[in-house]
């Protein structure tokens, strides 16, 4: 008896899907021993290796950035002493090469560093996704981002003149100035810390907004006033060191010193010594 066309068709069915089950199978063995292969191609990680045979970490860092990096050798700023300490936890020394250009705007890409100039980057950089692009990263527990000084609690009232000092180089400044306006407040921009820190003694201002490290610095000086987060303008930011990609033999050393540092609270001490504490209050818009 003669097949039908249904058997003829289950005839030929089965070596083809048999062929394309194959297909599939050796497809994902390609893509579970690809990642392995292209690590033993890779050239190995000598990060660390190097650091410690020539005997210094080399950090680019900013001229003058305070809290975090200053001019003053006898308070160099919290990002320095922190890697004074983790040089001293790796057995190295530490030379710091000044780069005037760190920090200046919110992408490293424009800070003309390179890896011939230093092992890691300090001083002005911002954890986010355009600066992983480009670097690894390590917070250092310090947060930025846009913050309110304010008198009598951190409020702002409809039609009040906030002085505004827009200070780091990375937050957004096209966000905060719309949801400022949108809010019915009057801005008036202070070329300087110190010009907004007036402005607030004096009246000028009703309120202040800035960056929370400077914001932080100024309250110091202004008894009774208060510093709270500014919502509605993307929310806060952690701090850190920038290393090169790759170099995680390197990163991770230090990432194991940062930890120790925080545990035995040098961490905090440091912060205490810059003036970095706690921002706890939220500030509101009042209708």
């Amino acid at each position: 008896m003669a097949p039908s066309p249904s058997d003829r068709g289950r005839a030929k069915a089965g070596p083809a899907k048999k062929e394309s089950r194959l297909i599939k199978d050796l497809l994902i063995l390609i893509a579970t021993l690809l990642p392995i292969l292209v690590v033993y191609l890779l050239p190995p990680d000598t990060s660390l290796s190097q650091v410690q045979k020539l005997g210094t970490l080399t950090a680019c860092v900013p001229s003058n950035f305070p809290p975090l990096a200053t001019s003053d050798a006898a308070h160099p700023g919290f990002d320095i002493v922190l890697l004074q300490e983790i040089a001293k936890r790796l057995d190295v020394s530490l030379s710091l090469n000044v780069n005037p250009l760190i920090g200046r705007d919110f992408n490293p890409r424009n800070w003309g560093i390179t890896r011939a100039g230093c092992q890691i980057v300090a001083g002005g950089i911002i954890v986010t996704p355009t600066t992983r692009s480009f670097l690894e990263t390590l917070p250092t527990g310090i947060e930025t981002g846009w913050t309110v000084l304010g008198k009598s609690g951190a409020a702002l009232q409809k039609g009040e003149r906030i002085g505004v000092y827009p200070g780091f180089g990375g937050l957004d400044r096209v966000t905060l100035s719309r949801v400022l306006r949108e809010h019915g407040l009057e801005i008036a921009l202070a070329p300087t810390a110190d010009a907004l820190a007036q402005g607030l003694q004096d009246g000028s201002f009703d309120a202040g907004v800035t960056e929370s490290l400077s914001a932080r610095a100024i309250v110091g000086e202004l008894p009774g006033w208060v510093v709270g987060w500014l919502p509605d303008t993307n929310g806060k930011a952690s701090l850190g060191f920038g290393l090169w990609k790759g170099d995680l033999t390197l990163k991770q050393k230090i990432a194991d010193a940062l930890s120790s540092l925080e545990e035995d609270g040098f961490v905090r001490r440091l912060e205490e010594r810059y003036g970095i504490a706690p921002i706890n209050e939220t500030a509101t818009f009042a209708k």
